[in-house]
């Protein structure tokens, strides 16, 4: 944990000192829906909104780079149903950073008006993320189908581990009004989030997000 806070900081940090000479800044505010799915579980999705600040420095052509520090609350409520109206219930609370890496490239329709598309890396960055399981399953411990019920912290619990780095990939676009955007994108994680022997995890997720440049 402690090394990943460290990596969290520096990369913070980095994505600070770079926006202190960027030719522009943004306020960005919206939803997300990320996925978590893997080949042993079913996909579990999640709800939430994202805030924070962008900066980009225009290159040539049209062509800018785009990164900055952006936090981020999601929740789910998952219910998985049994035979005989059993059931165990996934209550889950992540809390995440995203530092995006993007390139982005724009045309401009007239004075006021362009439209824009970008793609990249995306670095998000587990800071906490707690569930819940409630079971009303009858099998023992010794039964496979047992799940232990209680609260966890999936990122340092002794029952379920998740790695905290997530690793994307993503590309989007959107329409800018004078200083307004309204952009939409899609980020697809590329390692594996599980440290622990029951199959791999990634997550993945479109969002949608309003911003004002200055």
């Amino acid at each position: 944990m402690k090394t990943v806070l460290n990596i969290s900081l520096f990369l913070l940090f980095f994505a600070t000192a770079l926006t202190l000479n960027a030719q522009k800044y943004a306020i960005e505010g919206g939803y997300l829906n990320p996925g978590r799915y893997g080949a042993s579980t079913s996909t579990t999705y999640f709800n939430g909104g994202r805030l924070g600040g962008t900066a980009s420095f225009d290159l040539k052509n049209n062509f800018s780079f785009l990164t900055g520090a952006l936090y981020s609350f999601v929740y789910s409520d998952k219910l998985q149903g049994y035979p005989n109206a059993t059931s165990l219930t996934y209550k889950t609370a992540g809390h995440f950073l995203d530092i995006p890496l993007r390139v982005s490239w724009s045309l401009p329709i007239n004075k006021n008006l362009k439209v824009f598309g970008f793609a990249g890396p995306n670095l998000n960055i587990g800071l906490f993320q707690s569930q819940e399981i409630i079971s009303t399953l009858t099998y023992l411990p010794t039964n496979p189908l047992y799940v232990k019920p209680g609260k966890f912290d999936l990122y340092s619990g002794t029952d379920y581990q998740l790695n905290r780095l997530n690793l994307q990939i993503g590309v989007g676009g959107g329409v800018q009004w004078k200083n307004y955007q309204i952009k939409s994108g899609y980020d697809w994680g590329i390692n594996n989030l599980n440290k622990e022997n029951t199959g791999n995890l990634y997550q993945k997720g479109w969002y949608v997000t309003v911003n004002y440049e200055f």
